[in-house]
């Protein structure tokens, strides 16, 4: 009884296999009969050419072939290009071009940084080595290391001299060499009715003043001291027309001799450019040429990687300052090249970046290392490390170069002069010469050309794999 139970269960469990196998290969049918309805349907209704000689019927096995290898080669052809459109757009939509109807446009006045060689209140420094209790011998060693100290820079690291160090660490050079500075203050003026903006700044050469400058408070002493990273108000520089003759800056009384930078409104100093040292009691004229670059309002929509240059405004790539510029870039491409070569980086720079992030600051010992590379340290460029700054040019720029310059001796001080006597006859302009619309215009043509496509053809597929598909 229990063999003829088993016999009669194992039958009906085929059975029922069969039955299933049955509905599922029929469902199966069903199924791919109106999926090669749907796809037939659809390649003879759109409006895509050759697509419908793919399903046509009445065709040899090999006239399909041709034809797959026709559309094939259509799409290739069209996805390929399409892609190099789309790489020129993200890559190189902008142009920069020439204009020259230089009475349509005014120019920045230049822009610079002086840096006194005296450096150093004697007064102060008098009563801080009284304050210390040093003996003769070390007030004259410890007079002489801050004196050079003060003027050092990456090209005079190794004239340090090798003295001890005075119990000073290399994070407190900054606040005692601007506790002990002399109070550099000379009087400018620019001959209009516009008045030049002076601010003390430290840079790569130590203490300076930077005139007509909209960026130097970012680089104060007093702006890092107080954790700022907020923007402050940025005076407008000054400007200047062809109509309004020569017009000069001055500084009177500088009372010592001293090193020029010159550059835009938007730019600070660096150690790499050109700066130009004058002596004392010397009257020098300096005659500048301009060349400035701007950027158009529809550039201006493009991101950072398409437009190939940065605005001011877009600093949050840099640690250590609020405001971008060229020169801050490569100044910080500087700083982490200092650290990866001697693990410090100079007294001169801001101590603290942003999200608390910091260098150790070098000690004596640190300055003589980075001394020792000082020509790959100012060049950026090693023939044993890799260096890579990734900084791009300002957006709106404004570039000064010297035309000429003239000192004569004069007994009231050191005194200089600067000013535009050459007005600029060309400026460049940056702006999209490969916009979006350009892009879909190109694509729209390729499919086109390739396939006989439109913008309907498309709206089609869209159709049918939508809501045809799911009614």
């Amino acid at each position: 009884m229990q063999s003829l139970h088993g016999r009669k269960c194992s039958s009906f469990g085929r059975h029922f296999i069969q039955l299933l196998t049955m509905l599922k290969s029929r469902l199966l049918g069903r199924v791919a009969e109106r999926s090669k309805r749907f796809v037939v349907n659809l390649l003879t209704t759109t409006s895509a050419h050759g697509v419908r000689h793919v399903v046509h019927g009445g065709l040899h096995v090999l006239e399909r072939i041709i034809w797959i290898s026709c559309i094939s080669i259509g799409v290739y052809g069209m996805v390929a290009l399409s892609q190099r459109i789309w790489n020129r757009f993200q890559t190189s939509p902008t142009v920069i071009s020439m204009d020259r109807n230089m009475y349509l446009w005014n120019t920045s006045f230049p822009s610079l940084t002086v840096c006194s060689h005296r450096r150093i209140d004697d007064d102060k420094l008098a009563d801080y080595i009284r304050m210390r209790g040093f003996d003769e011998d070390d007030a004259e060693q410890f007079r002489e290391f801050i004196v050079l100290l003060a003027n050092v820079s990456y090209r005079t690291f190794l004239d340090l001299p090798m003295y001890k160090t005075f119990g000073i660490a290399g994070y407190e050079y900054m606040e005692l060499l601007h506790n002990l500075s002399w109070s550099f203050q000379p009087q400018v003026n620019s001959g209009t009715a516009r008045v030049l903006t002076v601010q003390p700044t430290v840079t790569e050469l130590g203490l300076c003043l930077t005139v007509n400058s909209r960026i130097a408070t970012y680089g104060s002493y007093e702006y890092w001291l107080a954790r700022r990273w907020d923007r402050v108000h940025e005076p407008a520089p000054l400007v200047v027309h062809p109509l309004d003759g020569e017009v000069y800056g001055q500084l009177i009384k500088l009372e010592s001799s001293y090193e020029v930078f010159f550059h835009g409104s938007m730019e600070v100093p660096e150690i790499s450019k050109r700066q130009y040292s004058f002596q004392e009691s010397f009257y020098t004229t300096v005659e500048l040429l301009a060349l400035e670059i701007f950027t158009s309002r529809n550039a201006r929509e493009l991101s950072v990687s398409q437009r190939q240059c940065r605005f001011t405004h877009e600093g949050d790539v840099l640690m250590f300052s609020p405001v971008y510029s060229y020169n801050l870039c490569r100044i910080e491409c500087r700083m982490r090249f200092a650290f990866k070569l001697c693990g410090c980086v100079p007294h001169f720079y801001r101590p603290v970046g942003k999200h608390n992030f910091r260098y150790r600051i070098c000690d004596f010992e640190g300055l003589r290392c980075l001394g020792q590379r000082s020509e790959e340290m100012i060049t950026l460029r090693s023939k044993r490390s890799t260096i890579e700054c990734n900084c791009v040019p300002n957006c709106d720029d404004s570039n000064f170069f010297v035309q000429a310059y003239r000192s004569r001796e004069w007994f009231l001080g050191a005194n200089l002069q600067w000013g535009l006597t050459d007005y600029p006859k060309m400026q460049l302009n940056r702006d999209i010469i490969f916009g979006l619309s350009d892009v879909f215009v190109y694509i729209g043509g390729l499919g086109g050309f390739f396939l006989g496509c439109s913008l309907i053809t498309f709206a089609e597929f869209v159709f049918f794999l939508t809501w045809r598909l799911v009614k």
